[in-house]
């Protein structure tokens, strides 16, 4: 690509645009699945900091996709009928973004230049900022996410600066790790791993307790497949492999404390599904008896209202729903049919049912339209949503965060 310099006016337009998206994403039509993924990233992870926002922010607006395979660029267009041709343009190239580590070889008035440690390219990236209010300085190593804009680059949100080339491989090793997993099956196989040690230990992929007894629960398991639990090859512990190839000690990682909504839930059940991995679900047992009552209505009176709970929180997995039709179709079929006063109501349609309620799509307000979209794109057996990982909230899009004076076992971005 030349080197080319963009006008100050094109680098802010560019800028005003990231800021819009961000809104649509965080507060406008897309808030609810991104609070959603927001919450998923957290469930069993201790927030960790604002750079792990706006890592998650980055990746909710440049990789995330719907169940129907659409990101928050494709309907951000989709929504805006008073984009210019060259907005639009723009802004669908941006979804081929460059998430990547890189070390810094060139460092001029307005632009930096790049290069990838990945795919060996060299990206000249402009900036908005004037060079003397930025860190940077030839032969410094940054991850960042890079935005096609014309015949150069821009920065999609945050810069991390690394201390030395050795963090900055080490945190591009776990990237293509994570890649790799994500393009084969290792991460269904290591999911699998995860729900037989969990049978291992608590007997059964499924355990019922007091929602206050999660966190010791948790760290059991945690305890028992990192320290306890021994490879089938190697015959050791993952915590002995760790200190082999890395020479240190693994320290587990933090509990964090129940949100208190969800330590008052009462009685709890924690699946751990080969997909979805571990999931928290309240009153759990009692949405199960709902389909093998044989009258719901003198045992179960709130039968209806747990219902819809299950059905409309987007937070309550489809697996829920997925066990008991796997066990109880025909009951599911007909507590559906009860719930939704719709006697034509088939089994084969509950998964577009349940992402009609949960995961409401513009312009399509009647079940039976999802229904039929559903038999359109058919498909035999319903997929399960890809859970992914989420980022921030309006803060300066261009910001440096410096891990270049801490250890190279800083977290990665």
């Amino acid at each position: 690509m030349s080197n080319q310099p963009l006008s100050f006016a094109t680098l802010k337009h560019a800028d005003n645009r990231k800021r819009q998206l961000i809104e649509f994403a965080t507060v406008g039509p897309l808030k609810e699945d991104f609070e959603h993924q927001r919450q998923l990233f957290y469930e069993l992870a201790e927030p960790g900091g604002e750079h792990e926002e706006q890592s998650l922010l980055e990746w909710f607006l440049y990789d995330w996709v719907d169940d129907y395979g659409e990101g928050v660029i494709d309907h951000f267009v989709d929504s805006h009928d008073d984009l210019s041709e060259a907005d639009e343009t723009m802004l669908l190239e941006w979804m081929a973004s460059v998430n990547s580590v890189f070390e810094i070889k060139a460092v001029k008035k307005g632009q930096i230049s790049l290069h990838d440690l990945d795919s060996e390219e060299v990206f000249s990236v402009a900036l908005l900022s004037e060079i003397t209010d930025l860190p940077f300085k030839k032969g410094q190593f940054i991850a960042a996410r890079l935005l096609p804009l014309g015949d150069t680059f821009i920065f999609a949100g945050a810069q991390y600066l690394m201390p030395d080339r050795k963090a900055a491989l080490e945190v591009l090793a776990m990237r293509q790790s994570l890649e790799d997993w994500e393009s084969s099956e290792e991460l269904l196989q290591v999911q699998q791993e995860q729900r037989q040690a969990f049978i291992e230990l608590f007997g059964s992929d499924e355990v019922s307790m007091d929602a206050k007894q999660i966190p010791s629960m948790i760290g059991r398991f945690q305890r028992y497949i990192l320290l306890e639990r021994k490879d089938a090859e190697t015959g050791k512990t993952a915590a002995e492999l760790y200190q082999e190839e890395c020479g240190d000690e693994m320290s587990l990682p933090e509990i964090p404390p129940l949100p208190q909504e969800l330590a008052e839930a009462g009685e709890v059940t924690i699946l751990c599904d080969e997909f979805d991995g571990i999931v928290i679900l309240p009153d759990y047992q009692k949405f199960k008896q709902v389909f093998a009552s044989l009258d719901v209505d003198a045992e179960i009176p709130d039968w209806q209202d747990l219902l819809w709970d299950y059905i409309e929180d987007p937070s309550i997995p489809i697996v829920a729903f997925e066990r008991v039709a796997e066990t109880h179709p025909e009951q599911v079929e007909k507590m559906m049919r009860l719930l939704l006063e719709d006697e034509t109501f088939s089994i084969e349609h509950l998964y577009a049912a349940l992402l009609h309620y949960k995961q409401p799509v513009d312009g399509i307000e009647d079940m039976e339209d999802e229904e039929l979209l559903w038999d359109l794109f058919d498909s035999g057996e319903a997929t399960k949503a890809d859970t992914i990982e989420p980022n921030t909230n309006g803060k300066p899009l261009s910001n440096v965060i410096d891990f270049s004076s801490k250890s190279s076992s800083a977290k990665k971005p």
